[in-house]
Protein backbone atom coordinates (compact mmCIF):
# COMPACT_ATOMS: atom_id res chain seq x y z
CA UNK A 1 0.00 0.00 0.00
CA UNK A 2 1.09 3.35 -0.93
CA UNK A 3 1.64 5.94 2.13
CA UNK A 4 3.57 8.96 3.32
CA UNK A 5 4.84 11.08 0.74
CA UNK A 6 4.41 9.10 -1.97
CA UNK A 7 0.61 8.89 -2.07
CA UNK A 8 0.19 12.69 -1.58
CA UNK A 9 -0.42 13.65 -5.41
CA UNK A 10 -3.56 10.91 -5.13
CA UNK A 11 -5.24 13.35 -2.32
CA UNK A 12 -3.68 16.38 -1.87
CA UNK A 13 -6.30 18.31 -4.32
CA UNK A 14 -8.59 16.55 -1.54
CA UNK A 15 -6.84 17.66 1.38
CA UNK A 16 -6.17 21.14 0.08
CA UNK A 17 -9.91 21.46 -0.18
CA UNK A 18 -11.03 20.17 3.06
CA UNK A 19 -8.54 22.86 4.77
CA UNK A 20 -9.73 25.69 2.87
CA UNK A 21 -13.44 24.39 4.32
CA UNK A 22 -12.44 23.71 8.02
CA UNK A 23 -11.09 27.38 7.99
CA UNK A 24 -14.60 28.95 6.36
CA UNK A 25 -16.27 27.34 9.06
CA UNK A 26 -13.75 28.76 11.95
CA UNK A 27 -13.88 31.80 10.35
CA UNK A 28 -17.71 32.35 10.20
CA UNK A 29 -17.60 30.94 13.74
CA UNK A 30 -15.18 33.99 14.67
CA UNK A 31 -18.14 36.13 13.35
CA UNK A 32 -20.90 34.73 14.78
CA UNK A 33 -20.09 33.00 18.34
CA UNK A 34 -23.29 31.88 19.02
CA UNK A 35 -23.57 29.16 16.28
CA UNK A 36 -22.29 26.40 17.79
CA UNK A 37 -23.03 24.01 15.27
CA UNK A 38 -20.02 25.84 13.08
CA UNK A 39 -17.60 24.38 15.33
CA UNK A 40 -19.12 21.28 15.48
CA UNK A 41 -18.86 20.88 11.74
CA UNK A 42 -15.36 22.12 11.78
CA UNK A 43 -14.60 19.46 14.23
CA UNK A 44 -15.70 17.14 12.26
CA UNK A 45 -13.47 18.10 9.10
CA UNK A 46 -11.18 17.67 11.11
CA UNK A 47 -11.61 14.19 12.90
CA UNK A 48 -12.06 13.30 8.99
CA UNK A 49 -8.54 14.99 7.96
CA UNK A 50 -6.68 13.27 10.37
CA UNK A 51 -8.20 10.23 9.45
CA UNK A 52 -7.03 10.35 5.64
CA UNK A 53 -4.14 11.40 7.36
CA UNK A 54 -3.62 8.57 9.72
CA UNK A 55 -4.60 6.40 6.48
CA UNK A 56 -1.15 7.50 4.56
CA UNK A 57 1.03 7.65 7.61
CA UNK A 58 2.07 11.36 7.51
CA UNK A 59 3.18 11.18 11.19
CA UNK A 60 3.57 14.97 11.89
CA UNK A 61 0.17 16.06 10.41
CA UNK A 62 -1.68 13.28 12.60
CA UNK A 63 0.18 14.21 15.01
CA UNK A 64 -1.66 17.73 14.85
CA UNK A 65 -4.72 17.39 13.76
CA UNK A 66 -5.05 15.54 17.04
CA UNK A 67 -3.83 18.43 19.19
CA UNK A 68 -5.99 20.59 16.87
CA UNK A 69 -8.77 18.42 17.59
CA UNK A 70 -8.34 18.35 21.20
CA UNK A 71 -8.08 22.27 21.44
CA UNK A 72 -11.20 22.55 19.22
CA UNK A 73 -12.83 20.12 21.43
CA UNK A 74 -12.24 22.14 24.81
CA UNK A 75 -13.93 25.76 23.39
CA UNK A 76 -17.92 25.81 24.74
CA UNK A 77 -19.68 26.05 22.06
CA UNK A 78 -21.74 28.64 23.37
CA UNK A 79 -19.55 30.31 25.82
CA UNK A 80 -16.44 31.12 22.95
CA UNK A 81 -15.76 34.32 23.57
CA UNK A 82 -12.82 34.16 26.09
CA UNK A 83 -11.41 32.00 23.37
CA UNK A 84 -10.19 33.76 20.60
CA UNK A 85 -6.19 33.00 21.21
CA UNK A 86 -7.25 29.29 20.65
CA UNK A 87 -9.37 29.96 17.29
CA UNK A 88 -6.73 31.92 15.84
CA UNK A 89 -4.28 29.09 16.52
CA UNK A 90 -6.42 26.79 14.61
CA UNK A 91 -6.63 28.91 12.09
CA UNK A 92 -2.74 29.33 12.02
CA UNK A 93 -2.36 25.76 12.28
CA UNK A 94 -4.15 24.97 9.52
CA UNK A 95 -2.37 27.33 7.52
CA UNK A 96 0.88 25.44 8.30
CA UNK A 97 -0.67 22.29 7.89
CA UNK A 98 -1.29 22.86 4.12
CA UNK A 99 2.02 24.25 3.75
CA UNK A 100 3.28 21.35 5.37
CA UNK A 101 1.22 18.82 2.61
CA UNK A 102 2.77 21.15 -0.13
CA UNK A 103 6.33 21.07 1.24
CA UNK A 104 6.18 17.05 1.80
CA UNK A 105 5.23 16.56 -2.10
CA UNK A 106 7.57 18.40 -3.09
CA UNK A 107 10.72 17.36 -0.79
CA UNK A 108 9.50 13.61 -1.26
CA UNK A 109 9.78 12.41 2.10
CA UNK A 110 8.11 13.69 5.35
CA UNK A 111 9.59 15.50 8.17
CA UNK A 112 7.48 14.87 10.90
CA UNK A 113 9.28 17.22 13.69
CA UNK A 114 8.64 20.53 11.84
CA UNK A 115 5.16 20.53 13.10
CA UNK A 116 6.08 19.64 16.15
CA UNK A 117 6.37 23.92 16.97
CA UNK A 118 3.00 24.16 16.41
CA UNK A 119 1.99 21.55 17.87
CA UNK A 120 3.27 22.58 21.33
CA UNK A 121 1.85 26.55 20.69
CA UNK A 122 -1.49 24.25 20.68
CA UNK A 123 -0.79 21.72 23.85
CA UNK A 124 0.02 25.30 25.58
CA UNK A 125 -3.25 26.87 24.91
CA UNK A 126 -5.41 23.61 26.56
CA UNK A 127 -3.27 24.01 29.62
CA UNK A 128 -1.37 21.93 31.68
CA UNK A 129 -0.48 19.50 28.88
CA UNK A 130 3.84 18.81 28.67
CA UNK A 131 5.23 19.90 25.62
CA UNK A 132 6.65 17.15 23.34
CA UNK A 133 10.27 16.91 23.30
CA UNK A 134 12.11 17.14 20.08
CA UNK A 135 12.66 13.61 19.69
CA UNK A 136 9.47 12.54 20.00
CA UNK A 137 9.42 11.00 16.64
CA UNK A 138 12.87 9.64 17.24
CA UNK A 139 12.31 5.72 18.03
CA UNK A 140 14.33 3.99 20.44
CA UNK A 141 13.38 0.51 21.25
CA UNK A 142 14.39 -0.42 25.17
CA UNK A 143 16.94 -2.76 24.50
CA UNK A 144 19.16 -0.15 22.34
CA UNK A 145 18.35 2.32 25.47
CA UNK A 146 19.33 -0.18 27.96
CA UNK A 147 22.70 -0.65 26.49
CA UNK A 148 25.81 0.74 28.41
CA UNK A 149 28.64 0.39 25.98
CA UNK A 150 31.09 2.88 27.84
CA UNK A 151 32.41 0.66 31.13
CA UNK A 152 33.28 2.94 33.88
CA UNK A 153 36.37 1.52 36.09
CA UNK A 154 34.88 3.34 39.24
CA UNK A 155 38.71 4.06 40.60
CA UNK A 156 37.01 6.14 43.08
CA UNK A 157 37.90 9.76 43.98
CA UNK A 158 37.87 11.71 47.17
CA UNK A 159 34.44 13.39 47.66
CA UNK A 160 36.84 16.26 47.36
CA UNK A 161 37.69 16.18 43.74
CA UNK A 162 34.21 14.71 42.90
CA UNK A 163 32.94 17.83 44.15
CA UNK A 164 35.32 20.40 42.58
CA UNK A 165 34.49 18.19 39.24
CA UNK A 166 31.02 19.28 39.97
CA UNK A 167 31.73 23.21 40.57
CA UNK A 168 33.61 22.68 37.45
CA UNK A 169 30.65 21.25 35.35
CA UNK A 170 28.59 24.19 37.24
CA UNK A 171 30.82 26.62 36.26
CA UNK A 172 30.67 25.79 32.49
CA UNK A 173 26.82 24.99 32.53
CA UNK A 174 25.69 28.51 34.05
CA UNK A 175 27.84 30.14 30.77
CA UNK A 176 25.74 27.41 28.60
CA UNK A 177 22.44 28.77 30.21
CA UNK A 178 23.68 32.91 29.83
CA UNK A 179 25.05 32.70 26.36
CA UNK A 180 23.85 30.85 22.91
CA UNK A 181 27.46 29.83 22.01
CA UNK A 182 28.82 26.36 23.28
CA UNK A 183 32.53 27.26 22.19
CA UNK A 184 32.99 29.13 25.42
CA UNK A 185 31.48 26.07 28.30
CA UNK A 186 32.06 23.23 26.55
CA UNK A 187 35.42 22.66 27.70
CA UNK A 188 34.93 22.98 30.96
CA UNK A 189 31.94 21.07 31.07
CA UNK A 190 33.36 18.12 29.08
CA UNK A 191 36.82 18.20 31.24
CA UNK A 192 34.40 17.39 34.00
CA UNK A 193 32.56 15.10 32.26
CA UNK A 194 35.40 12.95 31.02
CA UNK A 195 36.64 12.57 34.38
CA UNK A 196 33.97 11.35 35.86
CA UNK A 197 34.02 8.45 33.62
CA UNK A 198 36.52 6.60 34.52
CA UNK A 199 35.58 7.39 38.06
CA UNK A 200 31.57 6.68 38.46
CA UNK A 201 29.87 3.51 38.24
CA UNK A 202 28.92 1.90 34.64
CA UNK A 203 25.22 3.55 34.47
CA UNK A 204 26.34 7.11 35.24
CA UNK A 205 29.71 6.66 33.50
CA UNK A 206 27.42 5.31 30.33
CA UNK A 207 25.50 8.91 30.98
CA UNK A 208 28.32 11.20 31.06
CA UNK A 209 30.15 9.40 27.81
CA UNK A 210 26.95 10.65 25.58
CA UNK A 211 26.72 13.98 27.26
CA UNK A 212 30.37 14.44 26.18
CA UNK A 213 29.49 12.89 22.84
CA UNK A 214 26.38 15.62 22.87
CA UNK A 215 28.36 18.51 23.89
CA UNK A 216 30.82 17.80 21.03
CA UNK A 217 28.03 17.72 18.82
CA UNK A 218 26.56 21.02 20.18
CA UNK A 219 29.75 22.87 19.94
CA UNK A 220 31.25 21.29 16.29
CA UNK A 221 28.35 21.02 14.57
CA UNK A 222 27.47 23.15 15.82
CA UNK A 223 24.00 22.58 17.25
CA UNK A 224 20.91 25.32 17.72
CA UNK A 225 21.16 26.03 21.52
CA UNK A 226 17.09 26.06 23.05
CA UNK A 227 16.10 26.44 25.96
CA UNK A 228 14.97 23.03 25.73
CA UNK A 229 18.62 21.24 24.67
CA UNK A 230 19.94 23.83 27.55
CA UNK A 231 17.46 22.22 29.87
CA UNK A 232 19.32 18.52 28.78
CA UNK A 233 22.36 19.66 30.00
CA UNK A 234 21.15 21.29 33.76
CA UNK A 235 19.86 17.84 34.10
CA UNK A 236 22.41 16.46 33.96
CA UNK A 237 24.26 17.55 36.56
CA UNK A 238 20.89 16.60 38.81
CA UNK A 239 21.32 13.20 37.16
CA UNK A 240 25.70 12.60 38.68
CA UNK A 241 24.88 14.32 41.59
CA UNK A 242 23.75 11.16 43.81
CA UNK A 243 26.77 9.04 42.07
CA UNK A 244 29.26 11.70 43.71
CA UNK A 245 29.54 9.97 47.13
CA UNK A 246 31.38 7.40 48.85
CA UNK A 247 27.77 5.69 49.47
CA UNK A 248 26.51 6.14 46.05
CA UNK A 249 23.46 4.15 45.35
CA UNK A 250 23.29 1.44 42.72
CA UNK A 251 20.28 3.13 40.78
CA UNK A 252 19.95 4.02 37.23
CA UNK A 253 19.71 6.86 35.20
CA UNK A 254 17.05 8.54 33.78
CA UNK A 255 16.19 6.88 30.35
CA UNK A 256 14.49 9.58 28.71
CA UNK A 257 17.10 11.87 29.14
CA UNK A 258 19.59 9.63 27.98
CA UNK A 259 17.12 9.19 24.56
CA UNK A 260 17.71 13.04 24.06
CA UNK A 261 20.94 13.05 24.25
CA UNK A 262 21.55 10.54 21.59
CA UNK A 263 19.36 12.37 19.68
CA UNK A 264 21.66 15.33 19.71
CA UNK A 265 24.59 13.01 18.35
CA UNK A 266 22.07 11.43 15.89
CA UNK A 267 21.74 14.82 14.32
CA UNK A 268 25.32 15.77 14.57
CA UNK A 269 27.55 16.33 11.75
CA UNK A 270 29.51 13.46 10.83
CA UNK A 271 33.01 15.04 11.88
CA UNK A 272 32.47 14.79 15.31
CA UNK A 273 34.33 12.17 16.16
CA UNK A 274 32.92 10.81 19.92
CA UNK A 275 29.03 11.56 18.14
CA UNK A 276 29.88 9.04 15.54
CA UNK A 277 31.35 6.55 17.94
CA UNK A 278 27.82 6.58 20.00
CA UNK A 279 25.88 6.42 17.42
CA UNK A 280 27.78 2.68 16.49
CA UNK A 281 28.27 2.11 19.90
CA UNK A 282 24.15 1.94 20.21
CA UNK A 283 23.22 1.21 16.59
CA UNK A 284 21.18 4.52 16.42
CA UNK A 285 18.82 4.53 13.64
CA UNK A 286 19.30 7.74 10.81
CA UNK A 287 16.82 10.28 11.69
CA UNK A 288 16.55 11.44 7.98
CA UNK A 289 17.94 14.79 8.32
CA UNK A 290 21.28 16.39 10.35
CA UNK A 291 20.98 19.83 12.07
CA UNK A 292 21.69 21.80 9.24
CA UNK A 293 18.97 20.06 7.01
CA UNK A 294 16.12 20.47 9.73
CA UNK A 295 17.01 24.21 9.76
CA UNK A 296 16.86 24.59 6.29
CA UNK A 297 13.22 22.82 5.72
CA UNK A 298 12.48 25.13 8.68
CA UNK A 299 13.21 27.99 6.58
CA UNK A 300 11.58 26.86 3.44
CA UNK A 301 8.03 25.83 5.39
CA UNK A 302 8.28 29.55 6.42
CA UNK A 303 8.77 30.76 3.19
CA UNK A 304 6.31 31.44 0.37
CA UNK A 305 4.57 28.77 -0.63
CA UNK A 306 3.52 26.76 -4.07
CA UNK A 307 0.87 29.32 -5.50
CA UNK A 308 3.33 32.24 -4.48
CA UNK A 309 6.30 30.50 -6.70
CA UNK A 310 4.28 29.78 -9.60
CA UNK A 311 2.90 33.47 -9.71
CA UNK A 312 6.37 34.82 -9.03
CA UNK A 313 8.08 32.31 -11.77
CA UNK A 314 4.84 33.30 -14.37
CA UNK A 315 5.88 36.94 -13.62
CA UNK A 316 9.63 36.50 -14.50
CA UNK A 317 8.83 34.64 -17.14
CA UNK A 318 6.36 37.37 -18.78
CA UNK A 319 9.45 39.86 -18.46
CA UNK A 320 11.74 37.84 -20.00
CA UNK A 321 9.70 36.76 -23.11
CA UNK A 322 9.19 40.50 -23.41
CA UNK A 323 13.05 40.99 -23.16
CA UNK A 324 13.89 38.09 -25.83
CA UNK A 325 11.60 39.60 -28.21
CA UNK A 326 12.83 42.90 -28.19
CA UNK A 327 16.37 41.19 -28.37
CA UNK A 328 14.94 39.43 -31.62
CA UNK A 329 14.17 42.62 -33.31
CA UNK A 330 17.24 44.18 -32.52
CA UNK A 331 19.00 41.57 -33.77
CA UNK A 332 17.11 41.72 -37.21
CA UNK A 333 17.51 45.84 -37.25
CA UNK A 334 13.64 45.71 -36.95
CA UNK A 335 13.47 47.58 -33.96
CA UNK A 336 12.62 51.07 -35.07
CA UNK A 337 14.11 53.53 -33.08
CA UNK A 338 17.22 52.04 -31.64
CA UNK A 339 17.98 54.50 -28.71
CA UNK A 340 14.62 54.08 -27.65
CA UNK A 341 14.48 49.98 -27.74
CA UNK A 342 18.20 50.19 -25.83
CA UNK A 343 16.50 52.60 -22.78
CA UNK A 344 13.47 50.31 -22.76
CA UNK A 345 15.84 47.02 -22.71
CA UNK A 346 18.29 48.18 -20.46
CA UNK A 347 15.30 49.05 -18.13
CA UNK A 348 13.55 46.07 -18.39
CA UNK A 349 17.43 43.92 -17.31
CA UNK A 350 17.76 46.56 -14.05
CA UNK A 351 14.91 46.12 -12.87
CA UNK A 352 14.85 41.60 -13.58
CA UNK A 353 18.47 42.09 -11.90
CA UNK A 354 17.06 43.56 -8.92
CA UNK A 355 14.60 41.13 -8.71
CA UNK A 356 16.74 38.47 -8.75
CA UNK A 357 18.86 39.96 -6.32
CA UNK A 358 15.99 39.96 -3.98
CA UNK A 359 15.67 36.44 -4.50
CA UNK A 360 19.09 35.59 -3.48
CA UNK A 361 20.18 34.49 -7.04
CA UNK A 362 23.40 36.54 -7.12
CA UNK A 363 24.88 34.48 -10.32
CA UNK A 364 21.53 35.51 -12.27
CA UNK A 365 21.50 38.97 -11.11
CA UNK A 366 25.39 39.30 -11.88
CA UNK A 367 24.83 38.74 -15.10
CA UNK A 368 22.17 40.56 -16.08
CA UNK A 369 23.50 43.11 -13.99
CA UNK A 370 26.27 42.56 -16.70
CA UNK A 371 24.15 42.57 -19.06
CA UNK A 372 22.47 46.39 -18.29
CA UNK A 373 26.23 47.56 -18.81
CA UNK A 374 26.92 45.84 -22.41
CA UNK A 375 23.15 47.51 -22.96
CA UNK A 376 24.48 51.11 -21.99
CA UNK A 377 27.42 50.56 -24.31
CA UNK A 378 25.61 49.58 -27.57
CA UNK A 379 26.31 51.37 -30.42
CA UNK A 380 25.75 50.53 -34.27
CA UNK A 381 29.44 48.91 -34.36
CA UNK A 382 29.45 46.36 -31.43
CA UNK A 383 25.62 45.63 -31.40
CA UNK A 384 25.59 42.17 -33.00
CA UNK A 385 28.33 40.94 -30.04
CA UNK A 386 26.51 42.30 -27.29
CA UNK A 387 23.14 40.96 -28.48
CA UNK A 388 25.07 37.57 -28.12
CA UNK A 389 26.58 38.52 -24.31
CA UNK A 390 22.98 39.66 -23.29
CA UNK A 391 21.27 36.65 -24.65
CA UNK A 392 23.43 34.50 -22.49
CA UNK A 393 22.21 36.48 -19.51
CA UNK A 394 18.52 36.23 -20.31
CA UNK A 395 18.45 32.43 -21.22
CA UNK A 396 19.97 31.80 -18.02
CA UNK A 397 17.38 33.68 -16.02
CA UNK A 398 15.31 31.96 -17.92
CA UNK A 399 16.08 28.38 -16.50
CA UNK A 400 15.99 29.64 -12.71
CA UNK A 401 12.65 31.15 -13.53
CA UNK A 402 11.55 27.71 -14.81
CA UNK A 403 13.37 25.39 -11.89
CA UNK A 404 10.98 27.94 -9.41
CA UNK A 405 7.71 26.89 -11.01
CA UNK A 406 8.74 23.17 -11.67
CA UNK A 407 10.66 22.50 -8.13
CA UNK A 408 7.49 23.76 -6.21
CA UNK A 409 9.58 25.65 -3.93
CA UNK A 410 12.49 27.87 -3.66
CA UNK A 411 15.60 27.58 -1.29
CA UNK A 412 18.13 30.66 -1.08
CA UNK A 413 21.80 29.91 -2.06
CA UNK A 414 24.68 31.26 -1.89
CA UNK A 415 26.52 29.53 -4.30
CA UNK A 416 25.86 27.92 -7.72
CA UNK A 417 23.54 25.02 -8.07
CA UNK A 418 24.21 23.03 -11.31
CA UNK A 419 20.31 21.54 -10.81
CA UNK A 420 19.31 25.15 -11.15
CA UNK A 421 20.98 26.23 -13.71
CA UNK A 422 20.22 23.06 -15.96
CA UNK A 423 20.67 24.22 -20.08
CA UNK A 424 17.28 25.09 -21.14
CA UNK A 425 17.01 22.53 -24.16
CA UNK A 426 18.39 19.86 -21.76
CA UNK A 427 15.29 20.68 -19.48
CA UNK A 428 13.00 20.70 -22.58
CA UNK A 429 14.51 17.51 -23.82
CA UNK A 430 13.30 16.36 -20.10
CA UNK A 431 9.82 17.11 -21.19
CA UNK A 432 9.89 15.88 -24.09
CA UNK A 433 10.87 12.09 -22.78
CA UNK A 434 8.24 12.53 -19.77
CA UNK A 435 5.82 12.91 -22.47
CA UNK A 436 6.68 9.84 -24.83
CA UNK A 437 7.38 7.88 -22.03
CA UNK A 438 4.07 8.39 -20.92
CA UNK A 439 2.62 8.12 -24.72
CA UNK A 440 4.89 4.52 -25.36
CA UNK A 441 3.58 3.41 -21.49
CA UNK A 442 -0.71 4.19 -23.10
CA UNK A 443 -0.03 2.22 -26.04
CA UNK A 444 1.26 -0.85 -24.45
CA UNK A 445 -1.53 -0.85 -22.00
CA UNK A 446 -4.22 -0.28 -24.86
CA UNK A 447 -2.48 -3.25 -27.09
CA UNK A 448 -2.58 -5.39 -24.55
CA UNK A 449 -6.32 -4.53 -23.93
CA UNK A 450 -6.78 -5.18 -27.42
CA UNK A 451 -4.57 -8.73 -26.61
CA UNK A 452 -7.37 -9.56 -24.57
CA UNK A 453 -10.07 -8.44 -25.96
CA UNK A 454 -9.82 -10.40 -29.85
CA UNK A 455 -9.35 -13.50 -27.76
CA UNK A 456 -5.36 -13.54 -27.46
CA UNK A 457 -4.63 -12.62 -30.79
CA UNK A 458 -0.54 -12.05 -30.59
CA UNK A 459 -0.55 -9.23 -33.73
CA UNK A 460 -2.05 -6.83 -31.25
CA UNK A 461 1.37 -6.72 -29.12
CA UNK A 462 3.95 -6.87 -32.25
CA UNK A 463 4.93 -3.33 -31.50
CA UNK A 464 5.19 -3.40 -27.96
CA UNK A 465 8.11 -4.55 -26.78
CA UNK A 466 9.62 -1.93 -29.39
CA UNK A 467 7.82 1.05 -27.96
CA UNK A 468 8.82 -0.42 -24.52
CA UNK A 469 12.19 -0.41 -25.38
CA UNK A 470 11.80 3.16 -26.29
CA UNK A 471 10.25 3.88 -22.94
CA UNK A 472 12.95 1.84 -21.31
CA UNK A 473 16.02 4.60 -23.22
CA UNK A 474 13.86 7.93 -22.15
CA UNK A 475 14.20 6.07 -18.50
CA UNK A 476 17.87 5.58 -18.83
CA UNK A 477 18.18 8.92 -19.81
CA UNK A 478 16.13 10.58 -16.91
CA UNK A 479 18.29 8.58 -14.49
CA UNK A 480 15.21 6.52 -13.62
CA UNK A 481 17.27 2.90 -13.78
CA UNK A 482 15.04 0.68 -11.42
CA UNK A 483 11.98 1.69 -13.66
CA UNK A 484 13.94 1.45 -16.89
CA UNK A 485 14.84 -2.28 -15.54
CA UNK A 486 11.33 -2.94 -14.97
CA UNK A 487 10.25 -1.70 -18.38
CA UNK A 488 12.86 -4.07 -19.76
CA UNK A 489 12.02 -6.99 -17.80
CA UNK A 490 7.55 -6.21 -18.53
CA UNK A 491 9.21 -6.08 -22.40
CA UNK A 492 11.40 -9.93 -21.78
CA UNK A 493 8.17 -11.32 -20.82
CA UNK A 494 5.88 -10.02 -23.96
CA UNK A 495 8.70 -10.82 -26.48
CA UNK A 496 9.61 -14.38 -25.00
CA UNK A 497 6.67 -15.73 -23.41
CA UNK A 498 3.69 -14.08 -25.82
CA UNK A 499 5.15 -13.91 -28.59
CA UNK A 500 8.62 -16.31 -29.45
CA UNK A 501 7.05 -19.36 -26.95
CA UNK A 502 3.31 -18.29 -28.38
CA UNK A 503 2.08 -18.80 -24.41
CA UNK A 504 -0.92 -17.57 -23.60
CA UNK A 505 -0.94 -15.64 -19.63
CA UNK A 506 -3.84 -16.66 -17.48
CA UNK A 507 -5.36 -13.62 -16.00
CA UNK A 508 -3.64 -13.37 -13.26
CA UNK A 509 -0.56 -13.58 -14.80
CA UNK A 510 -2.13 -10.45 -17.53
CA UNK A 511 -3.36 -8.54 -14.36
CA UNK A 512 0.27 -8.45 -12.83
CA UNK A 513 2.03 -7.56 -16.18
CA UNK A 514 -0.72 -4.55 -16.08
CA UNK A 515 -0.19 -3.44 -12.79
CA UNK A 516 3.38 -3.45 -13.45
CA UNK A 517 2.87 -1.21 -16.77
CA UNK A 518 0.59 0.73 -14.78
CA UNK A 519 2.89 1.35 -11.84
CA UNK A 520 5.52 2.71 -13.69
CA UNK A 521 3.11 5.32 -15.48
CA UNK A 522 1.96 6.21 -12.13
CA UNK A 523 5.59 6.60 -11.12
CA UNK A 524 6.01 9.03 -13.83
CA UNK A 525 2.93 10.98 -13.33
CA UNK A 526 4.62 11.71 -9.78
CA UNK A 527 7.82 12.71 -10.82
CA UNK A 528 6.70 15.16 -12.91
CA UNK A 529 4.20 17.11 -10.71
CA UNK A 530 6.59 16.64 -7.99
CA UNK A 531 9.79 14.96 -7.34
CA UNK A 532 8.69 12.53 -5.06
CA UNK A 533 10.41 8.71 -5.84
CA UNK A 534 7.62 6.43 -5.38
CA UNK A 535 9.37 3.59 -4.42
CA UNK A 536 6.40 1.39 -3.13
CA UNK A 537 4.83 1.76 -6.50
CA UNK A 538 8.56 0.31 -7.82
CA UNK A 539 9.11 -2.16 -5.79
CA UNK A 540 5.31 -3.25 -5.99
CA UNK A 541 5.81 -3.93 -10.06
CA UNK A 542 9.54 -5.29 -9.53
CA UNK A 543 7.78 -7.87 -7.32
CA UNK A 544 4.92 -8.58 -9.86
CA UNK A 545 7.67 -9.53 -12.45
CA UNK A 546 9.21 -11.72 -10.24
CA UNK A 547 6.26 -13.89 -9.78
CA UNK A 548 6.10 -13.95 -13.42
CA UNK A 549 10.10 -15.55 -13.62
CA UNK A 550 11.34 -12.14 -14.76
CA UNK A 551 12.98 -10.68 -11.66
CA UNK A 552 14.53 -7.12 -11.93
CA UNK A 553 18.08 -6.83 -10.66
CA UNK A 554 19.45 -4.34 -8.53
CA UNK A 555 21.43 -2.70 -11.20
Amino acid sequence: MLTGATSLDLVLQELSSSLSEVEDLLQRFLEDRHNGGLLQQAIEGLQQLRGTLTLIELRGAGLLLDEMIALATDIPEHDAGQHNDALSALCDSLFELDRFLEFTRSNGHELPELLLPASNQLRRLRGGVPPLSEDYFFSLDPQRLARKPWQGDEARMDERSMARLRQMYQVGLLTLLRDDDARAAAPLMRRALQRWMDALPQAPANLCWVTDAALEATEQTPLALTPERKRLFARIDRQIKPFLKQDAPGEDIDRGLLKHLLFLTAVADASCDHAVAVRDAYGLPDPGFTEAELQEAFERLRGPGVEVMRSLADALREELTAVKDLLDLLARNAAGDIDQSQETLRTALYRLSKTFDMLQMPREAEGLGAAVEQVSQWSSENLPQGLELVADAVLQAETTANSLDNNHSYTPRDGESSAGHEPVELKEARIVLHEESQAGLALAKRAVTAYLESGNDSMHLMNVPGSLETVRGGLVFLGMTRAAGIIQQASNYIQQKMLEQRQVPDAAQLDVLADALTGIEFYLESAERSQATAADVLAMAADGLAQLGYPVTEE
